[in-house]
């Protein structure tokens, strides 16, 4: 077994843990964690089948939750699926220089948002006005770098969703945007060979993780645990910053 396929199994592991104990964080710690040593694309490739997978369960566990939110969720998809064509188009033309530049700054963008204003709320009609530009945003920074829950995360959270809502939510949004996403991947021919074997392989750990970071969500203090991922964040963000300039 070669050290990428096992690095990308344990950072999968632990990515896809926290995401099913917060709704999200799979790929918003995965990538940044892979790129410095597989670059944003192979990590990006890497990530987006299992994440796909870990949507499909954490869907299914929080189905109950769909209707309250349902014209909100239909015009930001609607129009994040624009972005999430033109951001994958990019992924594959851009320098990863850039991407990891780009990443690393959506990172700390949500580290300071969460120190700043942990309190602050918005209206649902301001949420629904926001929507359509929010999705756009999301969906580009979702197709050009595999993560938008910088984006996603931080507008769902600020309309105080309950935790239910909250994570079919961000789980509906992710599905959409991360199928658009594969196949787009695929049409450029970058689903093929080692990467795709390696996608497909890393799937295991997400069928054994998610499921025991939901149990885990249950009993942890969201508070504590979320400034750990806060601190990890941090760390991977420096990290792709000192890897794009040296």
């Amino acid at each position: 077994m070669s050290f990428e396929l096992v690095l990308i199994l344990v950072v999968v592991s632990f990515a896809f843990w926290v995401k099913g104990v917060a709704g999200f964080g799979g790929p918003l710690i995965a990538i940044p964690l892979l790129a410095p040593f597989i670059g944003v694309e192979a990590a990006v490739v890497a990530v987006v089948v299992p994440n796909l997978v870990a949507n499909l369960m954490m869907l299914w566990t929080n189905r109950h939750a769909a209707a309250p939110n349902r014209k909100l969720l239909m015009r930001l998809i609607g129009a994040g699926a624009i972005g999430a064509v033109g951001g994958t188009v990019l992924l594959t033309r851009l320098d990863d220089r850039i991407l990891s530049v780009v990443l690393a700054a959506t990172v700390l963008m949500y580290i300071v948002a969460s120190l700043a204003r942990p309190q602050f709320r918005m209206s649902r009609d301001v949420g629904m006005k926001l929507a359509a530009p929010v999705g756009l945003v999301g969906g580009v920074l979702h197709g050009a770098t595999g993560n938008s829950g910088t984006v996603f995360g931080s507008f769902y959270h600020s309309l105080n969703l309950p935790r239910d809502e909250f994570v079919f939510a961000l789980t509906v949004t992710f599905l959409g945007f991360g199928s658009l996403q594969i196949a787009t991947l695929a049409q450029l021919g970058r689903f093929s060979g080692p990467p795709l074997s390696r996608a497909l392989i890393a799937i295991l750990p997400v069928l054994v993780v998610v499921p025991l970071g939901e149990a885990v969500s249950r009993r942890l203090n969201a508070n504590v645990f979320g400034r750990v991922v806060l601190a990890l964040l941090a760390f991977s963000a420096v990290a792709l910053v000192v890897g794009a300039i040296s």
